[in-house]
């Protein structure tokens, strides 16, 4: 059984804790597809909604790269989990469940 307090030292076990939660009334997750375009004009650690692809979001290159891609299949489960570390380059508080790199300035995160 992993604990909460193993997640915070590695988000990696998010997925492992949310599966050993699940109700095994509610049966298995379907899949999830999100359209993300690139759009440079999308400030940083933001998304929009894409006026191209109905149900798609835009965000600047570096947010992408930057962002977890598992947070997106967690739903309420991401409450439990917040964390708020500092980026050790430039200093931005940061939710450390989103981000694998800092969204402003591209440092790898320490984990804590």
């Amino acid at each position: 059984m992993i604990r909460k307090d193993e997640i915070y030292r590695d988000p990696n076990l998010i997925h492992d804790y949310v599966r050993e939660q699940r109700d095994p009334m509610l049966g298995e997750r379907e899949d999830i597809k999100l359209a993300l375009r690139v759009d440079e004009s999308v400030g940083p650690a933001m998304f929009r909604p894409d006026p191209l692809i109905p149900g798609g979001y835009i965000a600047n290159s570096l947010t992408l790269r930057a962002v977890r891609q598992d947070i997106f299949v967690l739903g309420e489960a991401l409450v439990e989990f917040s964390k708020e570390i500092p980026c050790s380059s430039c200093r931005k508080n940061l939710d450390r469940q989103f981000w694998k790199l800092c969204p402003y300035c591209g440092q790898q995160l320490l984990s804590l």
